[in-house]
């Protein structure tokens, strides 16, 4: 199951983070950036690209709760960009709340002195983290609770 490549999806960048080969730890990887140069299939070809480099066994895709009609937009792009992954991988693709993920991100970023403007560039990396981190601790807990 591991390593896993967590994708949190925005309609200009996505933000990569990674776990480790054991599950415990996620790590910032990068922000792809879609531009006028770099559309969402060649995201895609370099996403397979990581893929390969780090031997993912599994992609999370963050999605969010649906609150408002807004949300609900942003979760039929979510579902478009999956299919469109699904398309070009073999690799399983699991998807795990994502709310809250960019907001941590930025509490975090500011907790240590950041401008968040200017980290702008961090913040989907580090809410991929974030997200990934939250679901490598509930796989972890779920694990606990099953051996006592």
């Amino acid at each position: 199951m591991y390593p896993i490549l967590a994708i949190d999806y925005g309609e200009k960048h996505l933000g990569l983070a990674i776990s480790d080969s054991k599950g415990i730890i996620a790590s910032p990887l990068e922000v792809l950036s879609i531009t006028k140069n770099r559309d969402i299939h060649t995201l895609l070809e370099e996403i397979s690209k990581i893929i390969g480099e780090y031997k993912i066994q599994t992609i999370l895709v963050g999605k969010p709760q649906i609150f408002t009609p807004k949300q609900e937009k942003t979760e039929e792009k979510v579902n478009k960009f999956i299919s469109l992954l699904k398309k070009t991988t073999e690799t399983s693709i699991i998807t795990y709340d994502e709310s809250f993920s960019t907001t941590n991100a930025q509490n975090m970023l500011t907790s240590l002195g950041q401008n968040s403007k200017r980290s702008k560039s961090k913040i989907d990396k580090i809410a991929a983290t974030v997200f990934l981190q939250e679901f490598l601790n509930s796989k972890k807990q779920n694990q606990d609770g099953n051996e006592e």
